[in-house]
């Protein structure tokens, strides 16, 4: 096995999450850089270590955002994480039974491929999280058949302010509702560490 088919996530305290309900029932589907899907019949379960993308997505679908996957039942954190890096010990694994859809790339949705892309400097990296903020809203004035998409983008990057983690506005962390043809963010957050 190479490593782009090594696993991501691993450990004793993983094996226990994967022995327990509901992933007992499950089986592997796909993998991301930080996050595993299993699915047990229709049902579609994320396995993630990022606490702070978790909780953002599971607040916003509470609250009523459709820009972001729907959350259909959160488990929270189901044990601590196998990371053996210093102040690991405050980090865990985070469930989710989450809808499915379907991809979007940069042929689908060229606008918003550049939209995104135009966030970053010359180095690649995004603004601080307040300016981010700031610029999605006025984008979202811009483009109005975006707004969803861009001010919950703007929506993640006060939510990073404020809980100390990384914004991820790339395409691939959006996807489509296939019955609506809604685009939704799925993973705008990076960071293990979460603290309400």
């Amino acid at each position: 096995m190479g490593m782009a088919d090594q696993p991501v996530l691993a450990g004793k305290h993983f094996q226990a999450i994967l022995a327990s309900a509901p992933l007992n029932q499950a089986t592997f589907l796909c993998q991301g850089s930080s996050s595993m899907l299993f699915e047990h019949g229709t049902r579609l379960y994320r396995l993630t270590l990022e606490g702070c993308g978790h909780n953002f997505l599971a607040r916003q679908w509470a609250q009523g955002n459709r820009n972001v996957v729907e959350v259909i039942h959160d488990y929270g954190a189901v044990g601590p994480s196998d990371a053996s890096l210093r102040g690991s010990e405050n980090e865990f694994y985070w469930l989710a039974e989450v809808e499915r859809l379907i991809s979007v790339d940069e042929a689908s949705e060229p606008l918003l491929a550049s939209l995104l892309s135009g966030l970053l400097d010359d180095n690649d990296d995004l603004p601080a999280n307040a300016v981010l903020a700031e610029q999605c809203l006025a984008l979202a004035g811009e483009h109005p058949a975006l707004a969803g998409v861009l001010i919950t983008l703007a929506r993640a990057a006060e939510f990073a302010q404020r809980h100390e983690c990384d914004v991820d506005a790339k395409l691939d962390n959006l996807m489509r509702r296939p019955a609506t043809g809604e685009l939704v963010w799925t993973d705008p957050l990076g960071g293990c560490f979460y603290a309400p």
